[in-house]
């Protein structure tokens, strides 16, 4: 009897163990939740896992920081729990410098060149990180770290603060720098404010992942930098923002490289798309620690044609085989998709109340892009589904 216990014991742990082993390569999409009623969401994941994602990318459109509302949490937590049930791990998108609900006070905000009052957050302020935007990041890992889904956290944007020519100019700026602030690259002590700055970036980027560390220190939940595509390299940036980015993505457990692309019907536009593929990942990776680990998302609704009426063309299910052919022969081992359901982005100050998720007990839908991404695109998946599957041996 106790051989016959050890065996069945050690079938399940073989088992379990199969079950538990990570896919060769993970393959995820965005999926805004305020897109979709939420009795869609369900039957989503189920459909995603059967064309072969093994991960889905949860974020509230418009508002990145929804989760701080009691209904909003309970929602995503049932999105979670069925995106489990349904075989799929979950990443939360869990920061928009601008898109976001967190309450603003001018003495947090940031500045810019110009004077001008930003309606995004002073990142620089040593007092917002370690109030605010602690509290913000905590009480969300607190609430959803130990769902069973959780995969881990995504930081979208970091940089758009917006503004004029340059940020930040705040009171903390002026105390920490010491003397009179350079507007511009012709100012004395220029190279020195933007070495400040690039200092300030890593401040905000070590005290971030700490924070969810300290409430989350699952190795298995990455915080990940989705920033890259090329541009946060340009001297432009660099100097209106004052970012390093390899500095800022070495404090991160993962960075994210991305592209949006256009398709057309010319034979060699996915090979060209590709292409681009690989010169940006080449691109990153040479100032990257290629050792980092890395995702890769691409868009695939076609930019040329998002905003236009009727359904898209493209790209096709051979298209976006051939992007993710690229990145796998680049060596990433994360594909992920913008996206599968995705809401209409495009809101004016009086069409925001209208749209964010809020704090009611339901929310409502941010309107769609009909037939631009891959959750109405039907035509495409039975293609596309047998390809990401086969990336796994399915």
């Amino acid at each position: 009897m106790k051989r016959l216990l050890n065996s069945v014991i050690l079938i399940f742990w073989i088992c379990g163990a199969v079950l538990a082993h990570p896919p060769r390569v993970r393959i995820s999409a965005w999926y805004w939740l305020n897109s979709a009623p939420k009795t869609d969401w369900q039957g989503d994941f189920v459909t995603m896992r059967n064309l072969g994602f093994t991960a889905v990318v949860l974020g509230w459109g418009i508002d990145s920081a929804a989760f701080r509302y009691k209904a909003r949490m309970a929602d995503t937590q049932d999105a979670m729990r069925w995106a489990h049930e349904a075989g799929l791990r979950a990443y939360l998108i869990m920061w928009h410098p601008w898109a976001n609900s967190l309450p603003r006070e001018p003495r947090f905000q940031a500045v810019d060149s110009a004077g001008h009052l930003l309606n995004t957050f002073d990142v620089f302020n040593p007092e917002w990180r370690n109030t605010q935007w602690k509290q913000y990041l905590q009480m969300v890992a607190r609430g959803l770290s130990k769902e069973p889904a959780m995969a881990g956290y995504v930081f979208d944007d970091s940089f758009g603060i917006g503004g004029g020519d340059a940020i930040s100019y705040g009171k903390y700026e002026q105390r920490a720098f010491g003397g009179e602030l350079p507007r511009k690259p012709s100012d004395p002590r220029w190279d020195e404010w933007v070495k400040a700055r690039e200092g300030w970036w890593v401040d905000w980027a070590r005290d971030t992942v700490r924070f969810i560390r300290d409430v989350d220190p699952n190795p298995e939940h990455p915080i990940y930098l989705e920033d890259s595509s090329g541009d946060v390299f340009s001297p432009k940036l660099r100097d209106s923002v004052g970012v390093d980015f390899p500095r800022v993505a070495k404090q991160f457990d993962a960075f994210g490289a991305y592209t949006g692309n256009s398709w057309n019907s010319s034979p060699d536009s996915g090979k060209k798309t590709a292409q681009r593929t690989q010169d940006v990942l080449m691109r990153v990776r040479k100032v990257v620690d290629p050792r980092k680990l890395t995702i890769y998302t691409f868009w695939v609704a076609n930019a040329a044609d998002e905003l236009k009426p009727g359904p898209a063309r493209y790209p096709t299910a051979e298209q976006i085989k051939l992007i993710c052919e690229a990145a796998l022969e680049a060596g990433v081992q994360h594909l992920d998709m913008y996206g599968y359901r995705i809401g209409d982005y495009r809101v004016t100050p009086a069409t925001l109340p209208k749209v964010t998720p809020g704090s009611g007990p339901r929310y409502p839908l941010t309107g769609q892009f009909p037939g631009k991404f891959l959750w109405d695109r039907p035509e495409i998946h039975e293609a596309l589904g047998a390809y990401l599957r086969s990336l796994n041996g399915k």
